[in-house]
């Protein structure tokens, strides 16, 4: 059974720490050493400070953890960080601007969930995970004995018994949140503690037989089953109710009409005796290509309309002018020119793109791919273009998002889809709360 329960998380208090927007960052992995620099400069309590340490000229090894155990160790103890009084859910609102300027808000709930091995059938990711960043989080995750960031993952639950619970709950017993946070892009996220064993309860109840599929975090995930199990093997005569048989989860409806997944587009670069001419000839060998006439936002607004009927991507090559509609050829039998992928990965046009397109005929194998050795993931389609005018790629790929019932579906085998095959938006920020492992 999943195993989802109030606890007791640790937050900034406010009056001491100064502004939420000055302390929150967003998740460590899309931070860059530019605005790292400027998160950092924001606060000194600022989250990036522990969840994201800067190295230091006279660092040998692994000196940067301990300094973030220090920080987080001292802002518990000066009471900028506090722990809540007892266990309890906290619910999550973000209202943000999705595609095409549309409106949106997205609800959820963090709280503790057992960490289950994949086999239990609870667990279910998607994505392909490297081994540098689990590392990373494991150094981070022993020195500071926490969850800085929840993992981000999705339930299915079409009756809305827990939406409805929380929705409930919030109309007769909520009053103003405990943080309400505007973020740089004008995301506006609020939070508000549940302190109602009753919903708790009901939470528990319709988790208990459901599984979930992570959205964000997959890293992090695999970092909680290795902290979990180094931590069983020190502790023999562990109960498996340790805090760290736990980790932070934020929670969201799969059929939320407020989730939005947007694509991840792909930029190329690198690649040894790579021509525009060669390039389109490979690919018409399994793909219809069309000259665009229009601006990178039409071609977005096309792929948007031809959503469910087909595959279909746009291109734009450095040195050549013009915009490219790649449309995959009627007569392509997707089990045979696909063969070596599972049947579950063969529909999505992340895998047609990284298996017919950047590996067959961009030549960059999936070791490079998963090293990100000659592919960029930018989510704007205009930089991308820039990108490429620029020659800071040599090609540029635009794609529609996965659809959320194709992700699930192949979480359900046990596939993995390559990376970046999901972009759930707006990413949670860091620094809301923290899950004690101690």
């Amino acid at each position: 059974m999943a195993d989802v329960r109030a606890f007791t998380g640790v937050r900034y208090d406010t009056e001491k720490s100064g502004p939420l927007e000055q302390l929150v960052s967003p998740p460590y992995d899309v931070i860059g050493d530019a605005q790292r620099e400027e998160l950092y400069a924001k606060s000194p309590y600022a989250i990036v400070r522990v969840d994201y340490t800067k190295p230091l000229p006279a660092d040998s090894g692994d000196e940067k953890y301990a300094r973030a155990a220090s920080d987080y160790s001292e802002w518990l103890d000066r009471g900028i960080l506090i722990r809540e009084a007892r266990p309890v859910i906290y619910y999550v609102e973000e209202d943000y601007i999705g595609e095409f300027g549309r409106n949106r808000t997205r609800c959820g709930f963090l709280a503790a969930v057992r960490v289950e091995d994949a086999e239990s059938g609870f667990y279910r990711p998607h994505e392909k995970t490297l081994e540098g960043p689990k590392a990373d989080r494991l150094k981070l995750t022993k020195a500071t004995r926490a969850n800085l960031s929840p993992v981000f993952s999705l339930y299915d639950d079409p009756e809305n018994i827990i939406d409805d619970c929380l929705a409930g709950w919030k109309k007769e017993n909520a009053g103003e949140p405990v943080y309400t946070v505007v973020e740089p892009d004008g995301v506006t996220v609020r939070m508000w503690t549940v302190d109602d064993d009753a919903v708790a309860g009901t939470i528990a109840k319709a988790m208990a037989p459901k599984s979930f599929f992570i959205a964000d975090g997959h890293h992090r995930y695999e970092t909680a089953l290795q902290y979990r199990d180094e931590m069983r093997e020190a502790n023999p005569d562990c109960t498996s109710e340790e805090p760290w048989n736990f980790l932070l989860m934020y929670l969201v409806n799969l059929w939320s009409p407020g989730l939005t997944v947007l694509p991840a587009h792909r930029g190329a670069f690198d690649l040894v005796d790579f021509s525009a001419e060669q390039c389109i000839a490979k690919l018409a060998e399994n793909f219809d290509l069309d000259v665009f006439d229009g601006s990178v936002d039409e071609l977005i607004q096309k792929l948007f309309q031809q959503r469910g009927q087909g595959s279909f991507f746009g291109m734009a090559i450095n040195g050549d002018d013009r915009l490219w509609f790649l449309t995959l050829k009627d007569d392509i039998d997707l089990d045979t020119v696909l063969s070596r992928r599972a049947p579950p990965l063969r529909p999505l046009d992340v895998t047609l793109l990284h298996s017919l397109i950047i590996e067959d005929v961009l030549g960059v194998d999936e070791q490079a791919q998963a090293a990100h050795t000659n592919l960029k993931y930018v989510k704007e389609a205009s930089a991308l273009l820039e990108m490429v005018k620029s020659g800071e790629v040599q090609a540029g790929f635009f794609l529609n998002p996965t659809p959320v019932d194709q992700v699930k579906a192949v979480a359900e085998t046990g596939e993995r889809m390559p990376q970046k095959s999901t972009y759930f938006y707006p990413k949670l920020v860091t620094g809301l709360l923290i899950n004690p492992l101690d």
